[in-house]
C-alpha cells in the first residue's frame, strides 16, 4: 500500500538538483577542454546554464517514480552519453571547426573505424574514464539500499515532472523562439554551431539541431506545382551525334591551391601543370557546403545536382538521405548508353557508398578492396593507383559503349605531418616580410603542397595518356573542400588567410576549391565559377547531353537567370537569390528526396540490374609449389589487393600478391583439396568468390 512520507521525495529532489548541476558543469568541462572555461560560461551565461539545468533536471527528477537501484541504472543511461557527447564535441570542434550535430550519430560506424587516427592517448583516457564511471554505477546499486514500500507523494510529484518534461521538451525542439528560450537568452545561428554551442551550453545546442532530423512538406507541393516549375526550362537543342565523349569526372582530396594565400612564398610552384592547364582550358571555382571534411557532401551535390544546404545543418546526405534510387548524372548518363564505373581508393562500407552509388546509377563499385596493387600513402593511397585504375577501365574492352568514370582520391586527406616530411619533399615556405610561421603550421602546410606536387604530376600523366587515345573525353577535376591545416584554422590564420570576418569574400575563400575542365577535342576555353550543385547540369551541357527535368530546369535557370551557385543561406541577398527560385528548388528537392517523384511523372529511378563490387570474381587457373617445398603459387586472374587464398574454408597467410597470383607458406595439399580466392574487407565481410578449384 502506498505511504506518503513527506521529508523522502524533497530530499530525492535536492539531491537530483545537485547531481543535474554537476553533469552539465562536467559536460561543459569535457566540450570546452578544461575546468576554467566552464566556469567562466557558468559564470558569463547563467541563464542558458539555467536553461540546460532546468531540462536535465525535470528529466532526472522524473525517474524517482521508480526504486532507488532502478533510478541509479537509468540515470546513468542518461548522464554518461552526455558526458561523451561532450568530450567528442570537443575532438569534432578541434578537427572540423563544429561541435556534434544529432545527424552525427548516425556516423558511428565510421567513427569507429577512424578511430586509429585520433591520439591513442585520448582513446586510453576515453576507456579509464568509463571504466571508472561503470564501476561507481555497479558499487552505488550494490551499496545503496532500496526504499521500502512506495512513496504516493514520490509519484505523483514524478509523474508530473515527466509530463512537464515531454511538454516542455517537445516545444523547445521545434520552436526557435519559445517562452524560455527568450527569458534564459538562448540564441540559435544554423550557420554557426559553434558560437551557438558555445553560448547556449553543450545540451540546449545539440537539442535546437533536432528539428533538422525531419522534412516538412513544402507548402503547395503537388503535381501541378512540379508540373509548373519543370515546364519552364529552356535548355539548348543538342545535334544527334553518336560520338558520345569519355567523361572523367576525378574529385581530388583536399585538393586546393595554397598559392591563393598571398602572405606565403613558396620555393617552387605546388602545382605546375595544373596552373598551365587553368591558362588552356576551362577553369574556375567550385563553391562547397563544407571545410575540412564530410567529403560526401561535394559528391553528393556534384553527382544529383541537389543541394546539402537545403538539409539539416550538419547532415550527411549519404547516409541519412539517399535511401532510395535517386535521379543523377550516371543514372542519366546510363540511359544514354554510358558504362557507368565509380572508383575510390578507400573502403567500400565508409559513408556507405557501396549502396549509395548503387542507388545513384552506377554499373559498378571499384573500392580499394578490388584494386590490383595500390601504393600506400600513410593510411591511405596514391593518387596514382585511382589514376592507374581510370587508364584501366578506359582500355578495356567494352562493347563501344562511352564511359563515365568517377573517381575519388585519398592521397592528400590530412592530417598532415607536424615534424616529418616524405622523402620525396621538396617544397619550403615562409611568410613575407618580418612574420613567420609557427614550425607546426609551416610543416603542415609543406607536407601539403608536396603532396600536391606528387599529385600534379599525375595529373599531367593522366592527360598525356588521353591525348594518346583515339576517343573524344572530357576530363572534370575538382577539390571536396579545403584542406584542414591544422586545428582553429591554423596556416590560414597565421598566413592572414583567414580572418574571422564572416564576410562574402571571406566565405568564398574558405568554401571553394578549383575546377578544371578539359577535353581533347574542342579547345574550349572559359572562366566557370559555379556552385557543386551545378556540376551535373554543365558537364551534360559540355557533353551535349540532355538531361533529366530537375538539371533541366538547374540549366536553364543558370543560362538564362544566372543561378551559378546556392550559398550558405546568410548569403542569399549577395548572390541575389530571389524567393521564387528559393521556393522552386527546395520543391524540387523535396519532391526528388522525400516526395513522389512527381519531376518523374512518379516513376521510380531505375538502377543497374548488374551493380557490382569490381569488374569480376576472381578466377584460379592453376596450382604451383616452389621447389623446396617453402611456398605455394596460386594462379589466375582479376586478383585485388583484399584477395586471400582459403584452403578448404581457411583463410591462408599470404605472403605476396598481385593481379594473377597469390603466394601462401607451404602446406600439404592432399588429393581433392578445395582452393578458392575471395576478396575480404575490414570487418571480414567476403565480397566476391572465385571458382573451386579442387587440388588433383
Amino acid at each position: 500500500m502506498l505511504k506518503i512520507k513527506h521529508k523522502e521525495p524533497i530530499f530525492a529532489l535536492i539531491m537530483t538538483g545537485i547531481q543535474s548541476f554537476i553533469t552539465i558543469f562536467l559536460t561543459e568541462v569535457l566540450y570546452r577542454g578544461g575546468f576554467s572555461p566552464a566556469l567562466e560560461w557558468t559564470k558569463d551565461y547563467t541563464r542558458p546554464f539555467t536553461y540546460n539545468f532546468l531540462l536535465l533536471f525535470l528529466l532526472l527528477a522524473s525517474l524517482h517514480m521508480f526504486k532507488r537501484k532502478l533510478y541509479i541504472i537509468l540515470s546513468y543511461l542518461i548522464t554518461i552519453p552526455l558526458l561523451f557527447l561532450g568530450l567528442a564535441s570537443n575532438v569534432k570542434q578541434g578537427i572540423r571547426g563544429v561541435p556534434v550535430l544529432p545527424t552525427d550519430l548516425s556516423l558511428a560506424a565510421e567513427a569507429r573505424s577512424m578511430a586509429e587516427f585520433f591520439s591513442g592517448t585520448l582513446h586510453f583516457w576515453t576507456i579509464v574514464f568509463l571504466v571508472v564511471l561503470s564501476l561507481l554505477g555497479i558499487f552505488l546499486v550494490y551499496k545503496i539500499p532500496n526504499q521500502q514500500g512506495s512513496n504516493l507523494i514520490r509519484f505523483l510529484t514524478s509523474v508530473v515532472l515527466l509530463t512537464a518534461f515531454i511538454v516542455i521538451f517537445r516545444i523547445e525542439s521545434s520552436n526557435d523562439s519559445t517562452f524560455l528560450k527568450r527569458k534564459l537568452m538562448i540564441i540559435y545561428q544554423m550557420t554557426d554551431q559553434r558560437t551557438t554551442y558555445e553560448i547556449d551550453g553543450l545540451m540546449a545546442g545539440f537539442i535546437q539541431n533536432l528539428k533538422w532530423l525531419k522534412q516538412e512538406i513544402p507548402i503547395g507541393y503537388s503535381q501541378s506545382a512540379i508540373n509548373t516549375i519543370i515546364s519552364k526550362s529552356d535548355v539548348p537543342e543538342y545535334p544527334n551525334d553518336n560520338d558520345k565523349p569519355n567523361i572523367i569526372m576525378i574529385m581530388n582530396e583536399a585538393f586546393w591551391d595554397p598559392t591563393k594565400m598571398e602572405s606565403v612564398v613558396f620555393n617552387q610552384d605546388p602545382l605546375p601543370y595544373f596552373h598551365q592547364l587553368q591558362q588552356e582550358a576551362s577553369s574556375g571555382s567550385l563553391n562547397v557546403t563544407v571545410f575540412g571534411g564530410s567529403t560526401v557532401n561535394t559528391e553528393f551535390e556534384a553527382l544529383t545536382g541537389l543541394s546539402t544546404h537545403f538539409l539539416p545543418s550538419g547532415s550527411i546526405a549519404y547516409l541519412n538521405y539517399v535511401k532510395k534510387p535517386l535521379p543523377s548524372l550516371p543514372t542519366i548518363l546510363r540511359k544514354q548508353g554510358y558504362d557507368t564505373t565509380a572508383i575510390h581508393s578507400w573502403h567500400h562500407w565508409f559513408y556507405d557508398r557501396s549502396g549509395v552509388y548503387r542507388d545513384l546509377g552506377f554499373n559498378r563499385f571499384i573500392s580499394m578492396e578490388f584494386m590490383g596493387n595500390p601504393i600506400a600513402h600513410g593510411p591511405f593511397f596514391r593518387d596514382k593507383s585511382v589514376t592507374d585504375e581510370i587508364l584501366k577501365k578506359l582500355k578495356q574492352e567494352n562493347s563501344g559503349k562511352p564511359n563515365f568514370i568517377f573517381a575519388v582520391t585519398t592521397q592528400n586527406h590530412g592530417p598532415y605531418s607536424t615534424d616529418k616530411k616524405e622523402a620525396f619533399s621538396t617544397i619550403e615556405t615562409h611568410l613575407k616580410g618580418d612574420a613567420s610561421f609557427s614550425d607546426e603550421a609551416e610543416s603542415m602546410l609543406e607536407v601539403y603542397s608536396d603532396n600536391l606536387l606528387d599529385i600534379d604530376q599525375d595529373l599531367e600523366r593522366l592527360i598525356n595518356e588521353l591525348n594518346t587515345m583515339d576517343k573524344k573525353t572530357i576530363l572534370i577535376f575538382f577539390g571536396d573542400h579545403l584542406p584542414l591545416l591544422g586545428n582553429e584554422y591554423m596556416v590560414y590564420e597565421e598566413a592572414n588567410f583567414y580572418q574571422g570576418t564572416d564576410s562574402y569574400e571571406e566565405y568564398l575563400n574558405m568554401y571553394s576549391t578549383p575546377l578544371l575542365i578539359w577535353d581533347n577535342y574542342s579547345n574550349k576555353k572559359e572562366s566557370i565559377n559555379i556552385g557543386s550543385s551545378m556540376l551535373t547540369p554543365i558537364i551534360l551541357n559540355r557533353a551535349g547531353l540532355t538531361g533529366n527535368p530537375f538539371t533541366n530546369y538547374l540549366l536553364s535557370k543558370y543560362l538564362n537567370d544566372g543561378l551559378s551557385k546556392i550559398p550558405r543561406e546568410d548569403f542569399y541577398a549577395v548572390e541575389q537569390m530571389d524567393n521564387e527560385t528559393l521556393t522552386e528548388l527546395k520543391m524540387l528537392q523535396y519532391d526528388i528526396l522525400f516526395g513522389k517523384m512527381y519531376f518523374n511523372d512518379n516513376k521510380k529511378i531505375e538502377v543497374s540490374k548488374n551493380y557490382r563490387l569490381g569488374y569480376k570474381d576472381p578466377k584460379i587457373t592453376s596450382i604451383s609449389i616452389r621447389k623446396g617445398k617453402d611456398k605455394i603459387v596460386v594462379k589466375g586472374q582479376n586478383f585485388t589487393h583484399n584477395s586471400y587464398v582459403f584452403i578448404d574454408g581457411t583463410a591462408a597467410d599470404k605472403i605476396s600478391g598481385n593481379t594473377t597470383n597469390i603466394t601462401i607458406p607451404f602446406t600439404e595439399l592432399k588429393k581433392g583439396t578445395e582452393i578458392m580466392v575471395k576478396v575480404i574487407d575490414q570487418n571480414e565481410k567476403i565480397l566476391s568468390s572465385s571458382n573451386k578449384y579442387i587440388y588433383e
